[in-house]
């Protein structure tokens, strides 16, 4: 295959730190960045294609200085959505290596918006032909997430509505869609907060599978107009029950459009999200507190770890509706301590965020 010269526009390593950054390939937006066991990177990303966008995805080997020739995800052309910054596509690594994928799709006058799938078992060299795993929930809006385990378990999660429900927020729910399978094929939505209902109607989630496989759920409530706290939901048994707790409370009366991140930490996980128009960052067992790791508009959070354990914070700063802005960063010791190794670039594109990877003791960051 051909490769793609990476264009590195900034080196800080300033402080002990050595943070890389990069364009996306493509000038796409919204990268995805997931490790397979093998060391290979994977990232998907939207690259502008007629009035929509298509899903793209790239590798890079262990030790290569440039990413592989991307591939067109989608099967249908045009059927991704970059519009509002969390409707795009994401990406977990399952069994054997393989791929999962989800975005949301573009509705259409009278059409519903569709939650699309698809999956690569020969480690993206080909994915399959795309399907909508909406079912008859209704009203798609925030981007859905996926996870997957390496015993073959692949978990869709997303918020909308059941058939029939009366419009509103507080019905909105989260779903989930389990294969058991590695990704052939899934049960029926499942509701998952039913007693605890009301989802941010604009605001994606994130599904991570840990080592140990439990399943993890950020999600932004909306329990009243005034309310729009980020949940942590847990399953340890294979998405059969879930616990839930706040762990980001913020009260406003707005949908944020926000998303959130979160990585595992040796035997723990830590997560990233958005209140209060800061980042905040937190490894999820019941003693750690959030701190804030950025200034005032700030959000959309992605992190990475290094092979010294030390972790990296991304956010932008300044984004809007059609509107650009900066790249922030921050980097924390192994401790989980904030260091004095930050900074900002501009140029983050429209509808754009960032991903970040290690490579080493060096952080990549992609925006």
């Amino acid at each position: 295959m051909k490769r793609l010269l990476p264009i590195l526009l900034l080196t800080a390593s300033s402080f002990g730190a050595d943070v890389q950054l990069e364009r996306v390939p493509e000038d796409g937006v919204q990268p995805q960045i997931v490790t397979a066991n093998n060391g290979t990177l994977h990232l998907v990303y939207l690259k502008p294609s007629g009035r929509s966008y298509d899903v793209r995805h790239t590798t890079k080997k262990p030790g290569a200085s440039s990413w592989e020739t991307p591939r067109t995800v989608n099967s249908t052309p045009d059927t991704a959505v970059a519009m509002g910054t969390i409707r795009g596509a994401q990406i977990a690594v399952g069994k054997d290596d393989s791929l999962h994928i989800v975005w949301n799709g573009p509705g259409g006058k009278n059409q519903p918006a569709p939650l699309l799938y698809t999956r690569s078992l020969d480690r993206g060299i080909t994915f399959e032909k795309q399907r909508d795993l909406r079912a008859d929930t209704q009203a798609l809006d925030g981007g859905a997430s996926v996870a997957a385990s390496m015993k073959g378990e692949v978990f869709i999660v997303w918020h909308g509505a059941p058939a029939n429900a009366t419009p509103g927020e507080i019905n909105r729910r989260v779903f989930v869609l389990k294969s058991a399978d590695n990704g052939k094929t899934f049960t029926t939505p499942k509701i998952v907060n039913a007693d605890d209902p009301g989802v941010c109607a604009c605001c994606s989630l994130k599904a991570f599978v840990t080592p140990s496989g439990e399943l993890l759920t950020l999600y932004r409530a909306a329990r009243s107009m005034n309310q729009r706290d980020i949940v942590l939901m847990t399953s340890r048994d294979g998405g059969a029950t879930f616990k839930h707790r706040d762990i980001g409370p913020w009260a406003i009366n707005a949908c944020p459009m926000s998303s959130a991140s979160v990585i595992s930490v040796g035997s723990k996980s830590r997560a990233a999200w958005e209140a209060e128009g800061k980042v905040f960052t937190s490894l999820l067992d019941s003693s750690s507190e959030a701190i804030a790791v950025s200034n005032d508009k700030a959000r959309h959070p992605a992190l990475a770890i290094n092979a010294k354990g030390e972790t990296l914070v991304t956010w932008s700063i300044g984004t809007g509706w059609q509107k650009g802005g900066q790249l922030g960063w921050l980097v924390l010791d192994t401790s989980g301590k904030p260091t004095a190794a930050r900074g900002t670039q501009p140029g983050l594109p429209v509808w754009g965020f960032s991903a970040a990877y290690a490579d080493g003791d060096r952080f990549v960051i992609l925006y």
